[in-house]
């Protein structure tokens, strides 16, 4: 039988600048792994949380370091490392909310869902022990994949976008709040990447 993946979760915040990634890396292989997966590098909203993107072509000054080269440089250079060292790696797709400050809601108002009175919405969770407690994101706008009256510039949005890292050597894809997007963007998007490499993978 052969084995599935063995995958280490490398966190950016918790690895620090990219530069040093690469020794993470270096060890997660030497421990037997071969995945490496990385939560989301790309430039923060107002909370700075990672999983709340403002720009998906920027990166979380906190990751760059003191190395001056454009952030696209040094994620290049830590994955191509990874495949030196016969390391997949993977980079999470969030692609069902953005920051709350996100550009692509004055850019692109049609993208986002809004309530009664057009205001943006913020995505929720209700606690499956008690549906009465619900979460509710501030800091998160919730994007309409489903319904929007420009779905089809939408979809081929996260396309280029997943294309444009695929572009940089990532081979592996996760899909953050999968179940959020719909069936048929995903089959769009790993349509896509799998017409480059078939070898592609999608978490």
């Amino acid at each position: 039988m052969s084995r599935g993946p063995v995958i280490y979760n490398l966190f950016p915040k918790l690895a620090g600048a990219m530069k040093g990634w690469i020794a993470h890396i270096r060890r997660a292989k030497d421990m037997g792994f071969d995945t490496v997966y990385v939560n989301p590098f790309h430039y923060p909203g107002f909370s700075g949380s990672i999983y709340a993107p403002k720009d998906y072509y920027g990166y979380d000054p906190l990751l760059l370091g003191i190395d001056r080269r454009p952030g696209h440089e040094q994620l290049r250079e830590v994955v191509h490392a990874a495949r030196d060292l016969g390391m997949r790696f993977m980079m999470d797709l969030v692609i069902n909310h953005t920051s709350i400050d996100c550009p692509l809601i004055e850019k692109h108002p049609t993208w986002f869902k809004r309530d009664k009175d057009g205001k943006v919405e913020n995505p929720t969770a209700k606690d499956p022990a008690d549906s009465r407690k619900v979460t509710t994101w501030g800091d998160l706008a919730e994007v309409d994949n489903a319904s929007s009256p420009d779905k089809d510039a939408l979809w081929d949005y996260w396309t280029r976008m997943v294309l444009f890292y695929q572009e940089m050597g990532i081979s592996d894809f996760r899909g953050d709040a999968a179940y959020k997007v719909p069936a048929e963007l995903w089959a769009k998007i790993i349509q896509a990447v799998r017409a480059r490499d078939p070898q592609s993978r999608f978490f």
